[in-house]
């Protein structure tokens, strides 16, 4: 105990408030120009305390990328299960949805997830495209799904499935940082057609 407190919950607390902090300081000033320094001025907290939880500015943004990736893609594997009945067109909006308001409510992640991560370094670029393949089997799958029921052409759905990702995420990217943002619906709209010629073709 310290202070009343468990010291594992106010440790948590503490490497919370740094994500947290990270979060805000990566996308306000970008990556490569931000600093130990102002995470920690952000957060309230000493520079021993940001070191006894991460070893850089590298392993606090790989923790935060791969906490906001996760987040967006079981929002988009749980809205996939529970559309598993309905039209190939009616799935992609909804997994469309799940992965926008995921990751694009907050302009902060969307920055960070989708434009700082790039090209950060060896380290965080070689995680970016394991992440990125595993977005690739979990799209790919649920369009071969879609063409066994029929919905659409059966076919190498790779180089698809990568067009995608990046029509997909250059848009979320504009729209989470645009002011005023243009209705979700219609970013839904654009992006399911994009996606459906890309597989329906």
């Amino acid at each position: 105990m310290y202070a009343g407190q468990p010291v594992e919950d106010r440790q948590r607390q503490r490497r919370a408030r740094f994500l947290e902090s990270g979060l805000t300081v990566f996308a306000r000033d970008g990556y490569a120009n931000s600093s130990v320094g102002a995470i920690c001025k952000d957060a309230g907290l000493s520079s021993r305390q940001f070191y006894e939880e991460f070893t850089g500015r590298e392993s606090l943004l790989l923790e935060l990328y791969e906490q906001i990736d996760r987040e967006s893609r079981d929002a988009v594997a749980k809205s996939l299960e529970s559309k598993a009945d309905a039209s190939a067109l009616e799935i992609i909006d909804a997994a469309v949805r799940a992965y926008v308001e995921s990751i694009g409510s907050d302009p902060r992640k969307a920055r960070v997830a989708l434009v700082e991560v790039v090209g950060a370094g060896p380290k965080v670029e070689k995680f970016r495209l394991e992440l990125r393949r595993v977005w690739g089997s979990l799209l790919a799958g649920a369009a071969e799904d879609a063409a066994m029921h029929g919905e659409i052409p059966t076919g190498d759905y790779e180089m698809r499935v990568l067009a995608i990702i990046g029509a997909v995420n250059y848009v979320v990217d504009s729209w989470s940082g645009s002011d005023p943002r243009p209705p979700l619906d219609d970013v839904i709209r654009v992006l399911s057609r994009v996606i459906m010629g890309a597989v329906g073709a």
